[in-house]
C-alpha cells in the first residue's frame, strides 16, 4: 500500500513539475525568429526567408504572429501563414513540436519585424 501512495505521489509531483514547465516559457521566450534575405525577388521586391522555431519545452498550437503592417507581393504556401488583418497563424494553427522550425517566404522591402503575440502550449 505504502507502494502505491509512493507511486501516485511521484505521478502528482512530476505532472505539477511538467505543468510549470509550460507555465514558465512566456511568449517573449517561446520562439526564436530569424530571417535572412534569398538571392531570389519577387515582382521586385526581395524574398525573405522567416525561421519561427519553438523553444518551449511543450508543442505550441494556434501560433499566431503580429502582423500589424505587414504586406508582401508573395507568399509561397498560405497553409504555412495565413494572413488575416493584423495576425498571422502558422501552419493553420497545427501544433510546432519542441524545436520544430517553421519556413516560410515573402516578398517586401524593408523586411518585417515578425512577433509572437500568442499561442497554445501542449504539454501532454
Amino acid at each position: 500500500m505504502a507502494s502505491i501512495f509512493k507511486l501516485l505521489s511521484l505521478v502528482l509531483f512530476l505532472g505539477l513539475v511538467f505543468q510549470g514547465v509550460a507555465a514558465n516559457c512566456p511568449i517573449e521566450g517561446r520562439f526564436s525568429i530569424s530571417q535572412s534575405q534569398t538571392p531570389d525577388w519577387a515582382h521586385g521586391m526581395p524574398q525573405w526567408k522567416v525561421k519561427v522555431t519553438n523553444k518551449c519545452a511543450c508543442a505550441q498550437s494556434q501560433v499566431k504572429l503580429n502582423c500589424s503592417g505587414f504586406q508582401t507581393n508573395f507568399v509561397e504556401n498560405p497553409s504555412i501563414l495565413n494572413i488575416s488583418g493584423n495576425v498571422c497563424l502558422l501552419k493553420n494553427g497545427l501544433p510546432i513540436g519542441i524545436g520544430e522550425t517553421v519556413e516560410f517566404l515573402y516578398a517586401w522591402l524593408p523586411k518585417f519585424p515578425f512577433q509572437p503575440i500568442s499561442s497554445i502550449g501542449d504539454c501532454n
